[in-house]
């Protein structure tokens, strides 16, 4: 019986997922072409940590979208007896009108978390690390943690591997020959060699316009930046002792392994208010006046960490839509190709989740979750009722 040659784009943590879950589900022939190598250093999904919370606000579909994808991080760390996950608990610090601390506070009691909110008094208390003046509204959420990300990266790619897949490093796709529906889809490797496939799924991360210049998809690049502190002390800023945070556009983790190289550990905080225009083939000098921003926040959230150093500092990219969810969808012209874009920088603790998506939307068939969120045609409908309301 012939079997379909389904060609992923982007071995990033949704490629590798979406392979995955193919092969899960008994598809043989599945090829992952990265452009540079798994877990590249320019890539979005490396990198050794992202939070995994479950704090959306008012929005019920991601927070249960946030324990599905727990619970698949947990099964493949029993699979794979790798440490993907670590609990650290989330501590946020809000304001009664945020349209955020409060809203999570409420969904996730409702879903069953053991969500606490706590007084100023009691929060200073469990966490004297944070100056608590400028905030009105406190939760700590003991299920959240930290999800190492290049382990859970490594982890997919050997999953894959072992149930048959293939992945084609250094593999750089510059065309795709698509849209006449009786002939095989066409990858044009910038090597000169072409690959045919019967269907593809497109993962590029930032590289999206690139593949997908056609489309001409209603996402930004922008650049962001991390920031690792040393010299803080384990007494009060370790694993277990210091959580996790959230502090209106502030966001932060105890000291952990930041580098699997050198070994080093250090606390690590960061900014996701969307950054300045990107260019991912780019890498631009870092903007010392934002960064001198961010760490003046963090030094009035957090004032040990004006006595510790600014050891390094990284920037990412995210791919942002408009209204920050996800974008998963067929290409209008050829159904064949499916892709993901619009991660907006919250995308990677959803990655085995969503590979199960991307997988459904290129089998036909039923998806663990509505795909409603995620249609490309959510746009076309904004557009539509601005154009009304102007007319």
């Amino acid at each position: 019986m012939y079997q379909q040659r389904v060609v992923i784009v982007g071995a990033g943590i949704i490629g590798l997922s979406t392979a995955y879950a193919l092969l899960r589900q008994g598809m043989e022939h599945v090829t992952v072409l990265e452009q540079a190598e798994v877990d590249h250093q320019r890539g979005t999904s490396h990198g050794t940590s992202r939070l995994l919370r479950f704090e959306y606000g008012s929005d019920l579909f991601y927070s249960e979208m946030v324990q599905l994808s727990l619970n698949r991080w947990k099964n493949l760390e029993r699979l794979t007896r790798h440490i993907l996950y670590t609990r650290t608990g989330l501590l946020v610090l809000g304001n009664e009108g945020d349209n955020y601390t409060k809203q999570s506070y409420h969904i996730l009691r409702e879903l069953g978390h053991s969500t606490e909110r706590l007084s100023r008094s009691s929060c200073n208390q469990l966490f004297p690390q944070f100056y608590t003046d400028a905030f009105n509204f406190f939760t700590y959420n003991t299920n959240a943690g930290i999800l190492h990300a290049s382990t859970c990266l490594r982890t997919v790619r050997d999953a894959v591997l072992d149930l048959g897949g293939e992945i084609c490093e250094s593999c750089h796709v510059t065309h795709i020959t698509k849209g006449n529906q009786l002939r095989p889809l066409r990858l044009r490797l910038r090597s000169g060699d072409e690959i045919t496939a019967d269907r593809a799924v497109l993962a590029i991360g930032p590289w999206v316009h690139r593949l997908l210049g056609d489309l001409q998809l209603p996402v930004r690049l922008t650049r962001q930046y991390l920031l690792y502190f040393a010299h803080l002390p384990p007494s009060s800023f370790a694993l277990h002792t210091f959580p996790a945070f959230i502090a209106s556009d502030l966001y932060g983790f105890p000291i952990h392994s930041t580098s699997t190289e050198s070994g080093s550990s250090w606390f690590k905080a960061a900014s996701h208010n969307f950054g300045s225009p990107a260019d991912p083939d780019e890498i631009p000098p870092v903007d010392e006046r934002v960064i001198a921003q961010v760490v003046e926040k963090l030094y009035d959230l957090l004032p040990a960490l004006r006595q510790a150093e600014l050891a390094q500092v990284d920037s990412c990219m995210y791919d942002v839509s408009p209204d920050e969810d996800f974008i998963l969808d067929r290409h209008p012209d050829d159904p064949r190709v499916v892709f993901a874009t619009g991660l907006t920088g919250h995308g990677f603790k959803f990655g085995l989740v969503l590979g199960e998506l991307l997988s459904s939307l290129l089998c036909n068939t039923d998806p663990l979750v509505p795909m409603d969120h995620f249609r490309l045609a959510r746009f076309a409908k904004c557009r539509k009722t601005r154009e009304s309301s102007i007319a």
